[in-house]
This record gives C-alpha cells, structure tokens and sequence, in this order.
C-alpha cells in the first residue's frame, strides 16, 4: 500500500518537476539567457552541449525527458518521508517550503560550481560575469516557485480541510497530529 502511495506522489512531483522546468526554460532562454548558448559568445559553450554545435547536441536532445524524469523521481524520493508532515500545513506553508528547498538547497547552496549558484560565482571563470550570474536567477526561481506551487496544490488542503471545512492546521503553530 505505501508504495503504491509512493508511485502516486513520485507521478505527481515528476511530472510538475518536468512541466515547470520546460516552461520556466521556455520563458527565459528567449528573454535572458539564449545568448550564453548561441551566438558570437557562447560562454557556456565553454561547459555545456550546446545547440550552437548539433552533433553534440543530439545528446541532450536523446537524454532531456529521461534526465528530467530522474530528477523528479529523486526529488519524489527525497520529499517522501516528510509527506505527512507536509500534508499537516497549509498550502502557503508548503508550497514556500518545498519551493525553498528547490531554490536554496538545488540552487543556490548546491555544490556544483554552475552560473548563478554561490560556488559558482566563486570558481567560476571570469566570463561568467556577475550579470550571467544574475541573468540565470529568474528561470531557477521561476521553476522553483511553479514547481513547489504544483506539488502542494496536487497533494490537496490538509486532513482538518477535509474534515471539517475548517482553519487549516499548522498555520499558527505545530501540525496536528494524525493519531
């Protein structure tokens, strides 16, 4: 039973992990960062298969959906064990929580030295200028923000929500207990 539970809350972060991330991505390589990948300077040519060279590219191209799919199993994965802690909150309070571990924890603190996160403006070439840095911010915190919005959206209003119609629990002070 739980781990038909599992598969149903892995289905549902999946597929907002995937569905934000193309948008987001969509939103922002047009309007901030189409230049770091094509152009006459791609600087994260540097690093990264690019559409500005097509055979490395098929790559990417082969690998997206089933990398992305990955990341939202292990996302799932990581979120599960505090699924019924979660479920105890008020939307705002998940949805800014699993929206900030997105944003803090898989972007800013990660330790991956990639443009726009603290180690990479640390050991990062000098290219990667703080305006790269910057320019990068929107689509990451765009995607967290949609990404944590969906997911405390699908796992629906809290147990005393449900069950009463009520205040929600965990709003102003420690979630209710299931027991």
């Amino acid at each position: 039973m739980r781990t038909r539970h599992f598969l149903t809350f892995a289905s549902k972060v999946t597929a907002a992990h995937i569905i934000t991330y193309f948008i987001a991505g969509v939103i922002a390589y047009p309007l901030l960062t189409q230049e770091f990948y094509v152009g006459p300077n791609p600087i994260f040519k540097v690093f990264m298969r690019t559409e500005a060279e097509p055979e490395l590219w098929g790559h990417v191209v082969t690998w997206f959906l089933p990398a992305q799919f990955l990341r939202g199993l292990l996302m799932a994965a990581a979120l599960y064990p505090f699924f019924n802690t979660l479920m105890n909150w008020s939307f705002k309070k998940r949805f800014l929580s699993i929206s900030g571990l997105y944003i803090v924890l898989g972007f800013w603190a990660a330790a991956v030295a990639a443009p726009g996160t603290i180690e990479g403006m640390v050991y990062l070439r000098p290219i990667f200028t703080p305006v790269v840095h910057l320019k990068v911010q929107p689509e990451i915190v765009l995607q967290g923000l949609a990404w944590g919005a969906v997911v405390a959206f699908w796992m629906g209003p809290p147990p005393l929500d449900r069950a009463h119609g009520g205040i929600q629990s965990g709003v102003n002070g420690p979630p209710l207990s299931r027991g």
